[in-house]
């Protein structure tokens, strides 16, 4: 392999794909031992790489690879009638002081349509507030992934969702591992 560069020493590499067309390096890179002391600094030696973006999005492309959607928040709350909406506001406030990405509808649309903003927007876990939860103190947290519904204490709901989010958490690299 000869890389564009002369600066390496002994080794080098490139990763290469026959999906991508003639360009087919993804990353390449080498050993370079004296290009930090020729650039002035010390005689340290050194490994780099670099990879193409761009590269490595068209074979994902090419392998029909489908990335992950990106979670746009933790929870997204369902909030049907208006004391609910003001709990879901106030719930709201302090979860995202507590550091979570939290989102409810203010727009006053119905349950069918604020679950299907919370799936569109990659929300992890959902929660329906209405009357009843209000008085109960109580609410089922769902997990969007999975489906699996656990009823959690609207008092400690920072602590339910931090747990709940970390076992999603495990289960995700589980199952990457397994895959």
């Amino acid at each position: 392999i000869v890389r564009g560069l002369d600066y390496y020493t002994r080794t080098v590499f490139e990763f290469v794909s026959g999906d991508i067309g003639a360009q087919s390096t993804v990353c390449g890179g080498g050993r370079y031992d004296g290009l930090i002391s020729q650039m002035g600094g010390p005689n340290v030696p050194s490994l780099g790489f670099a990879m193409g973006i761009e590269r490595i999005m068209l074979l994902l492309e090419a392998q029909k690879t489908e990335l992950p959607k990106p979670a746009y928040c933790d929870l997204f709350i369902a909030a049907m009638g208006n004391n609910a909406q003001l709990k879901a506001a106030e719930l709201c406030a302090a979860l995202r002081e507590d550091g979570f990405k939290v989102n409810t509808d203010i727009c006053g649309r119905g349950l069918k349509a604020q679950m299907k903003y919370a799936d569109k927007t990659g929300s992890r876990f959902t929660m329906v507030l209405g009357d009843n939860e209000c008085e109960t103190g109580c609410a089922k947290l769902k997990n969007m992934q999975s489906g699996e519904e656990i009823e959690v204490a609207l008092s400690d709901i920072s602590g339910s969702l931090l747990s709940a989010v970390h076992a999603a958490a495990l289960d995700e690299l589980a199952d990457s591992i397994l895959k």
